[in-house]
């Protein structure tokens, strides 16, 4: 959850966290079963199963993509961001992303005007390991985006991040790298 601009104290929270697994982990089964099921090729009755069942994954990730995706705009719209690097990274992600989605539209076409092959050919093959790299790429740019930038994430107040930074310090038992102005003692503020 994080602050609204221009509204003090109220607390937004993010749409597109929840639904972001689904759509790499689809990217990443189909590509995992596309795999197994060319090393099998036609002679196998199980890679045209692990084929077909690669399509039926795609098929599924990308319908949650669009939800995925629908709620990331509306993040992006509601939580606008102002800082530079946040901009650049979201935009990689974003443009990532809707790059991955685009691949995945022409893998679930290819698939499904290919469904009596006997195992997973190999454009397909190469095109589904392609979009799971990117899908895991630009999964890579959303994840700095909450855990570099705290980008959706609630800030947390000083005084308590000021107590976790000095209590980080002294179990490394570097007490003195710390900045002067992340800690505070009571009083002079």
């Amino acid at each position: 959850m994080t602050h609204r601009p221009g509204q003090s104290g109220k607390r937004v929270r993010p749409l597109h966290p929840p639904f972001t697994h689904f759509p790499i982990a689809a990217y990443v089964l189909a590509a995992a079963f596309d795999v197994i099921s060319a090393a099998g090729g036609g002679r196998h009755l199980w890679a045209a199963q692990l084929w077909h069942a690669g399509t039926f994954v795609l098929i599924a990730g990308l319908a949650i993509c669009l939800i995925t995706m629908v709620t990331g705009f509306a993040d992006v719209v509601r939580l606008a961001e102002h800082s530079p690097a946040v901009i650049r990274t979201m935009t990689l992600h974003i443009c990532i992303m809707a790059g991955v989605f685009m691949i995945g539209v022409a893998d679930m076409t290819l698939r499904l005007s290919q469904t009596h092959r006997s195992s997973t050919p190999l454009p397909i093959l190469l095109l589904t390991i392609f979009a799971a790299v990117a899908a895991c790429t630009g999964g890579a740019f959303g994840g700095e985006l909450v855990y570099r930038h705290g980008t959706g994430v609630a800030a947390r107040p000083a005084a308590a991040a000021n107590v976790a930074a000095h209590e980080l310090a002294e179990a490394d038992g570097n007490v003195t790298s710390i900045r002067a102005d992340v800690i505070r003692k009571p009083g002079l503020d």
